[in-house]
């Protein structure tokens, strides 16, 4: 099984390695090309003519024993040369006259990121001058704004590719992670029907199943956040379900799952209830949990026995109106305010015949749709289930992803959505 560092690695990387790319500028020196400077003692008269002589250069550094003290702008130059008299009044005299006495000065080591800063700092003309690159102090040649804007820019566009090329692969980790589930699931329960879609490329809902003695274990999960962050979480998760629960292993206690894996993500994350400030709020630096439900199912479907962290089960029978609601405890899990030592509460029932039922993230529940642009919200999902009560679990879960569509409309994706339809033992 890929675990949780694999995840954080193939992110964490994606930053660290922007500059290893070999056609990307990262420092001062591959901008600035080795273009003749001038000495104070040039008068502005020879200024005049050096910059005839080389109509290229935008500007010039003045270098005094090897060392840059000012930087002239030819256009400014050029213009305050050209007013009545300053031939007269300036031509002799040194062209520092002229020259920016505080330009940006950089090593050539210096990050483009580094640059990038200061050239935007107020009364610096780094865009409009460019900056003087030195090599061990000496001057070494000229960068342009121009040239740091575009090595800037295919910098941020590396991230960029490597940051979701990271992705990607944190999506094939997630997904490896689960279809060990899926074929689990697939074994015990053919026809039950299992919807996985994340926001983002990868998501913070997820599911659990393993095969026991005798039934089937089951956990549909929601974690803090979507995208990298719920996927970090959702790790941590299967990761300790994956070492608690074996492929043909005796019935988990559901609530013991439960207690265990809050004490796993306090442990993991340290958010310790005992970490209080004088006005008894938990102190962490993260507040990252999960809402859970956690099952088993023996005995032909028709027995469950199950624990809830805030999600709940939906079960409708053939002629009863009513959807009943099997529910656990209303406190979450991992979660700075839950107590460390918080049990969860297990439960036993009996099944009806001819049952179908809903184990859902908030997903469906909190998107935003519909004509009044408000939450779809659990009566109407649930009144969907009771009306359509007579389709198989695949069927439902179609016409389902169907009304969420028309309900989202234009809306964006607010979240994850992860939901398990099942039915008795025989009934598709």
């Amino acid at each position: 099984m890929a675990s949780i560092e694999d995840l954080y690695s193939s992110i964490a990387n994606a930053a660290s390695n922007a500059g290893a790319h070999a056609t990307l500028a990262v420092h001062a020196g591959q901008l600035a090309s080795a273009v003749p400077g001038i000495t104070p003692e040039m008068t502005n008269a020879e200024l005049q003519e050096f910059f005839l002589a080389h109509p290229d250069m935008e500007t010039v550094a003045v270098i005094k024993d090897q060392a840059p003290v000012g930087l002239v702008n030819r256009n400014i130059f050029m213009e305050q040369y050209s007013k009545p008299f300053s031939r007269e009044l300036f031509g002799k005299k040194s062209c520092l006259g002229f020259a920016d006495a505080a330009p940006l000065i950089a090593d050539e080591n210096t990050p483009v990121e580094v640059l990038v800063r200061h050239a935007v700092e107020p009364d610096v003309r780094v865009m409009k001058d460019g900056f003087i690159c030195t090599r061990n102090g000496k001057y070494f040649g000229l960068g342009t704004g121009m040239s740091l804007l575009k090595a800037m820019s295919d910098i941020e566009a590396e991230k960029t590719r490597q940051l979701l090329s990271s992705i990607d692969y944190a999506s094939a980790i997630q997904q490896s992670n689960l279809r060990g589930s899926s074929q689990e699931l697939q074994a015990a329960m053919p026809a039950a029907q299992l919807t996985w879609l994340p926001r983002d490329v990868v998501g913070g809902d997820c599911y659990f199943f393993r095969a026991t003695r005798n039934g089937i274990f089951g956990a549909i999960i929601d974690c803090t956040g979507h995208g990298v962050p719920g996927a970090f979480m959702t790790l941590i998760a299967l990761s300790y379900l994956e070492n608690q629960i074996a492929s043909g292993a005796e019935e988990p206690d559901p609530g013991v799952m439960l207690s265990g894996l809050n004490r796993y993500i306090k442990k993991v994350l340290g958010q310790h209830r005992e970490e209080k400030q004088a006005g008894g709020q938990a102190v962490s630096k993260s507040d990252d949990g999960m809402d859970a439900f956690m099952f088993v199912l023996t005995e032909q479907g028709s027995a469950l026995h199950y624990a809830g962290a805030r999600l709940e089960l939906a079960l409708v029978q053939p002629q009863a109106e009513e959807v009943s609601l099997f529910e656990g405890d209303r406190m979450g899990v991992g979660y700075s305010d839950t107590p460390d030592d918080f049990q969860f509460r297990s439960h036993r029932v009996r099944l009806p015949a001819g049952y179908r039922a809903l184990v859902t993230t908030d997903g469906v529940i909190d998107q935003i749709g519909g004509p009044k642009n408000i939450a779809h919200g659990r009566r109407r999902l649930y009144q969907l289930l009771s009306d359509q009560r007579a389709l198989a679990p695949r069927e439902f879960s179609s016409l389902l992803l169907e009304r969420f569509a028309e309900w989202q409309g234009q809306q964006r994706r607010r979240d994850d959505v992860c939901f398990l339809v099942f039915a008795a033992e025989g009934q598709v």
